[in-house]
C-alpha cells in the first residue's frame, strides 16, 4: 500500500478513535494493523504521559486554594508576595478554563476554584488597604457576590447564582447580628 494512503487512513483511525466513533479495541486493532505494529506502542506512551500531565494539573487547580489559605494566613511573607503567589494562581486557573474549555465536565473546577481565589485576593487586599473598616470589606464581598450573580446568570451556571444569593443573603443577614 502507498505510504501516504496508509497515513491519511492511520489519521482517520485515530480521529475515530478520539471521538469515540469506534470501540478503543477496534481502533486499536486497526491501527496496529495498518501501521504493522510500530505506531501502536509509541502512541500508547505519549497517551499515558499526556493522562498523567492530564491529572496532575487537575490535581495541581484542586491544591490552589488550601495552598493559597496557607500562604495567606499561616505564613509570613509579604503583602506583595502574596498577591503575585494569588495573581499566579489565578492565572493557572484561567490557564485550565482556556484548556477545558470544550469539556464541560472539568471546566467547572478551575472557574470554581479561580472565583474563590479572586474573592480571597480581593478580600485581602481591602483588608490590607483599608484595615479594620466593615463598609469597605462589605462592598467588596457584595461586589463579588454579584459578579458571581451576573456571572452565573450570563453563562448559564446555576451553581454561581446561587452562590452570589446565599453570599449576599448572608452578608446582609451578618448585619443584623
Amino acid at each position: 500500500m502507498d505510504e501516504k494512503r496508509r497515513e491519511i487512513i492511520v489519521r482517520e483511525i485515530e480521529y475515530w478513535k478520539r471521538s469515540r466513533l469506534l470501540p478503543e479495541q477496534y481502533c486499536d486493532y486497526l491501527l496496529a494493523l495498518y501501521t504493522e505494529g510500530d505506531r501502536s506502542s509509541a502512541q500508547t506512551a505519549v497517551r499515558r504521559a499526556g493522562a498523567w500531565l492530564h491529572i496532575f494539573f487537575i490535581l495541581l487547580i484542586c491544591l490552589l486554594l488550601p495552598i493559597s489559605v496557607l500562604a495567606i494566613y499561616f505564613t509570613e511573607l509579604s503583602f506583595v508576595l502574596q498577591m503575585l503567589l494569588l495573581s499566579f494562581f489565578i492565572l493557572l486557573c484561567f490557564i485550565g478554563i482556556w484548556k477545558w474549555r470544550k469539556e464541560a465536565r472539568l471546566v467547572h473546577l478551575p472557574l470554581i476554584i479561580g472565583a474563590f481565589l479572586v474573592f480571597l485576593a480581593s478580600v485581602h487586599l481591602s483588608d490590607y488597604y483599608f484595615p479594620k473598616n466593615k463598609p469597605i470589606s462589605a462592598l467588596v464581598i457584595f461586589f463579588n457576590c454579584a459578579l458571581w450573580i451576573v456571572f452565573g446568570l450570563r453563562m448559564r451556571l446555576l451553581y454561581f447564582a446561587i452562590s452570589g444569593v446565599f453570599g449576599i443573603a448572608l452578608l446582609i443577614g451578618s448585619f443584623f447580628v
